[in-house]
């Protein structure tokens, strides 16, 4: 919906509450006026500070790449909230998550689409539904407005989760695992409002914390340190756990990197066993440009052994 202010510019003015300055005389049509606009098919990560973050290119966040990778395949949505836990994200998930809606059979495609414009020459179909199952997978590059159904939404928390206990964002283990647990429910009940039967689901574990890094910034003002590696490990543990029980697909992050950073300590000189994590980590706990590209290959590998029809084919 579209709501506008007046202004003390020119009286054949007005102001939008975007700011801009639009002609009065437009203002009826404006006014209470609502917009449908054509997507793709859609991806969504929904998580904590590493999802939100990972839109920046410049730091080859994950949600970046995975924007590049599905371009003009789906719509990557990025729906990341910085210090929110399990429990937290629970409390907004009626706004993030899509609400089903009742199939229209009898619904035709908008002729806004080029893609069910050259459906019509191929006489495939005229109803929405039938060339979205026609032209599914969609390997090859598309076209906006026949389809935005929810196709793959992955789930990243533990990060803040698994701090200490007297950390405002600590959440229990438990209850850490009963919220992953909601989240799923909500998608695979034909109960629940926000089902999704299409969905595939994919668990990331949270990644590793840097000890030592996480010790030298707390030490720095002058207060305790709130991660710790091992505390982390179990929540990922959970994670999978929770994936597994539910029959989902997950990417165990922390082993990965836990991995990578054994590797990368086989090269360097130091005998100091927390030495590497810094290599894929900015401050202990948000992924650097190496961090995220651990990340992206996990789940695109991921990708690839539950659901290689979603690897798209390059042109």
């Amino acid at each position: 919906m579209i709501a506008y202010t007046t202004c003390n510019g020119p009286s054949s003015m007005f102001t939008g509450l975007d700011g801009r300055f639009m002609r009065r005389d437009v203002a009826t049509t404006a006014v209470n006026m609502t917009y449908s606009y054509p997507t793709y098919d859609i991806l969504m990560v929904l998580g904590d500070s590493n999802t939100q973050f990972a839109n920046d290119p410049a730091k080859n966040g994950f949600v970046a790449q995975l924007a590049e990778f599905y371009q003009r395949q789906m719509d990557v949505l990025n729906r990341g909230f910085r210090g929110y836990n399990t429990s937290s994200a629970r409390e907004i998930i009626g706004s993030v998550l899509p609400k089903t809606s009742v199939a229209q059979d009898s619904t035709t495609a908008d002729d806004i689409s080029p893609l069910f414009k050259f459906a019509k020459k191929l006489k495939l179909t005229t109803r929405a539904d039938e060339i979205t199952k026609a032209l599914w997978p969609y390997q090859k590059q598309n076209y906006p407005g026949i389809s935005n159904i929810l196709q793959l939404i992955i789930i990243l928390f533990g990060t803040n989760d698994s701090r200490v206990e007297w950390s405002e964002a600590y959440n229990p283990i438990d209850q850490y695992a009963e919220d992953l647990q909601y989240f799923i429910t909500l998608l695979q009940d034909p109960d629940s409002e926000h089902y999704s039967p299409d969905a595939r689901i994919m668990i990331i574990t949270p990644p590793v914390v840097g000890d030592r890094k996480i010790q030298e910034l707390a030490k720095s003002r002058n207060t305790e340190p709130e991660w710790y590696n091992n505390r982390t490990q179990t929540y990922a543990a959970k994670a999978i756990e929770v994936a597994q029980a539910a029959n989902v697909a997950y990417v165990d992050l922390h082993t990965g990197m836990e991995d990578v950073v054994a590797e990368y300590r086989k090269n360097i000189s130091s005998t100091d066993v927390l030495d590497g994590y810094d290599n894929y980590l900015i401050d202990g706990i948000h992924l650097n440009v190496n961090g995220s590209a651990i990340l992206f290959g996990l789940i695109h590998d991921t990708i690839a052994k539950n659901w290689p029809e979603m690897i798209p084919l390059k042109s």
